[in-house]
């Protein structure tokens, strides 16, 4: 395979991983996300092959050629890791640009 088609692959590969982290940061399900995708990384290839027997009834709610190219890409176990780095980093980033709540000094007053 040419070095130039891997490149393409990986940066393919890598707008995916970003794009779906970003939706799940943005949907505010970081949390369960990053629980099931620790939990399932050891069946990662099981999952993706059981995603593409199912392929042709779930392909319709994807873009075109997408899907399997996402069935793919989880596939592997460092990409299931790059998800969950992602999806970190990018909560991170979503917690530090909120305005910072300031607390109320709740102090008991002793009579």
């Amino acid at each position: 395979m040419n070095n130039k088609i891997k490149k393409n692959i990986k940066l393919t590969e890598e707008k995916m991983i970003k794009l779906f982290a970003k939706k799940i940061v943005d949907k505010h399900m970081s949390v369960p996300s990053i629980l099931f995708l620790d939990i399932a990384k050891p069946l990662s290839f099981i999952g993706s092959q059981f995603l593409n027997f199912y392929g042709p009834f779930i392909e319709p709610f994807f873009s075109k050629g997408n899907f399997y190219q996402f069935t793919t890409m989880l596939e592997k176990r460092e990409n299931i890791e790059k998800i969950l780095l992602e999806i970190e980093k990018l909560e991170d980033e979503r917690k530090n640009s909120l305005p910072q709540k300031k607390t109320h000094n709740t102090k008991k007053v002793e009579k």
